[in-house]
């Protein structure tokens, strides 16, 4: 297999598709889509604004999926609440409202950025819930070694025991 279809078979199915379309297919295409910006104007604008932020993670960090999935998720939350509201009342005269409602965009952008502050923390507090599990699975096992000493006697106990009070403490 040559070099060619390799990277070929490699890419998107749509890419595939859309090579093998003709120049009037393609500018069919475009012109369809073009339509339907210029038909749902009100949507594509508040698409474009409430969406920023997921758009820039998309092209400045694109190997972090993670980074992107988490961002996106939040970022589009903010945006349906919108996006709902904008569908029962479309009209053309509303992208004056969008790109004017400061309140809109700052519920929408807020969104995006309580992602970034789920993405960043939660590893912070995964490993806080961790360290707070571990210490007191270690006070479980002190407690155990404890009323084995008491059983026992400090003498069968040993070396052992001595080395997990100091360890505690």
């Amino acid at each position: 297999m040559n070099q060619k279809n390799s990277k070929i078979n490699k890419g998107p199915q749509f890419a595939k598709a859309y090579k093998n379309l003709s120049f009037l297919q393609k500018f069919l295409l475009f012109a369809l889509l073009i339509f339907l910006i210029f038909i749902s104007f009100p949507i594509v604008l508040l698409l474009i604004f409430g969406l920023l932020p997921t758009i820039t993670i998309m092209y400045t960090d694109r190997q972090n999926y993670d980074k992107q999935l988490i961002i996106g998720c939040f970022n589009i939350s903010g945006v349906f609440f919108y996006l709902f509201g904008l569908l029962s009342k479309f009209s053309l005269g509303l992208t004056n409202n969008i790109a004017d409602n400061i309140f809109m965009l700052i519920v929408m952008l807020g969104c995006a950025a309580i992602g970034v502050l789920v993405y960043s923390e939660l590893p912070n507090l995964y490993a806080y819930f961790y360290k707070i599990s571990a210490q007191k699975r270690i006070e479980r096992i002190d407690a155990k070694l404890n009323k084995l000493r008491e059983e026992w006697g400090d003498d069968i106990a040993g070396s052992s025991l001595e080395l997990s009070d100091n360890t505690s403490k």
